[in-house]
């Protein structure tokens, strides 16, 4: 069986599950793992291997990928050609050229094939229905039945119990996992971007109970309950986090707080939420960019010297004590959060 090493989809919702505790590292041509002091926990044996996520990770054993527990024994036994990481305690594995889910167990939760990998949240993951020249989206559950009728042009993954859906292309609101409008479309949808042959709708998720919405090309912000906190006057609002919000002002980012005023001021490239009392942030054209870190204050914690994220489907973030990213071009590795380098590829 041909391994498919590397391919975009198995990343797809490898950084969307809160990681734990190991990460891998890579010696000569195979991975092991390390805790967050740098020290060897998992020998590196896996010619591939994935982030732990829910207690297990992804390996290649043999020929084929399997998952393996935090004391390295092997919990799913190796039959897949790719695989995610579990989310909610699902995962999706590649048999033959499709799609299938499993639990923890390493069952199949239902009989359905998918062409891509399906990811749950609140128990619901979308899945495309072809009807002619067009598709529609709705939403199937865990053992593969119809939850919600595939009636919408877009949808995003559901979050905090809300999913962002249009019918028409253009307006969107919010549906809960009975397929209610909870928030009637009436925002604008704005420049989609593909990724992975997918609209990524990931700045349409709600985070701590708001989310950034389009009117007329300006940017406020919402409740849960549809009510706009912050009025469309910014040029662009990212998710919010520990009472922050990255904000867009010509062309220069900031962060403001939930009255809408300037706590760290509109001068960076680029701005990520807060987690952990840090959020990145960059100067510099694109692709030139670099990276560093700042904490609430609007100090810099680690200096503006990393070369580029890690995947292009997740911002850059410390997960338990590491932030993995390109340290220099090229060069990947876990950076701690005094700034140190506690491994890096040769």
């Amino acid at each position: 069986m041909r391994i498919l090493l590397l391919i975009l989809s198995v990343f797809v919702v490898t950084f969307k599950s809160h990681t734990q505790g190991l990460f891998p590292f890579r010696e000569g041509e195979l991975w092991g793992y390390m805790d967050t002091l740098g020290n060897r926990v998992i020998e590196p044996v896996y010619p591939m291997a994935g982030f732990f996520t829910e207690g297990l990770a992804y390996a290649q054993i043999g020929d084929a990928l399997g998952f393996i527990n935090m004391s390295g024994e092997v919990t799913i036994e190796p039959a897949y050609a790719a695989a995610t990481n579990f989310h909610n305690g699902f995962a999706s594995v590649m048999v033959d050229e499709d799609w299938m889910v499993i639990d923890k167990n390493g069952d199949f939760t239902m009989e359905t094939y998918f062409a891509k990998p399906m990811v749950f949240n609140n128990g619901l993951a979308k899945f495309k229905l072809e009807m002619g020249l067009r598709s529609k989206y709705g939403f199937v559950n865990i053992y593969g039945d119809t939850v919600i009728y595939p009636q919408y042009e877009f949808v995003s993954d559901f979050s905090e119990g809300l999913c962002m859906a249009t019918l028409d292309g253009s307006t969107y609101g919010y549906i809960d996992i009975n397929g209610e409008w909870v928030v009637e479309p009436s925002f604008s949808l704005g420049v989609l971007m593909k990724m992975n042959d997918e609209y990524d709708f990931s700045d349409k998720n709600f985070k701590g109970g708001y989310v950034a919405i389009e009117k007329e090309e300006k940017y406020g912000l919402m409740n849960r309950n549809g009510e706009i906190v912050i009025p469309c006057q910014f040029d662009f609002l990212g998710q919010f986090g520990e009472g922050l919000i990255p904000a867009r002002k010509d062309d220069k980012y900031g962060y403001i707080n939930l009255e809408g005023k300037w706590i760290i001021q509109p001068i960076y490239s680029s701005a990520e939420l807060f987690q952990n009392g840090l959020a990145a942030v960059s100067t510099g054209p694109m692709f030139e960019s670099k990276y560093g870190f700042i904490n609430a204050k609007g100090e810099v914690v680690i200096p503006l010297e990393i070369a580029s994220y890690f995947s292009m489907y997740e911002s850059m973030r410390f997960w338990e004590g590491f932030v993995p990213c390109y340290i220099e071009p090229g060069v990947f590795g876990y950076l701690n959060r005094k700034g140190k380098v506690i491994w890096k590829t040769e």
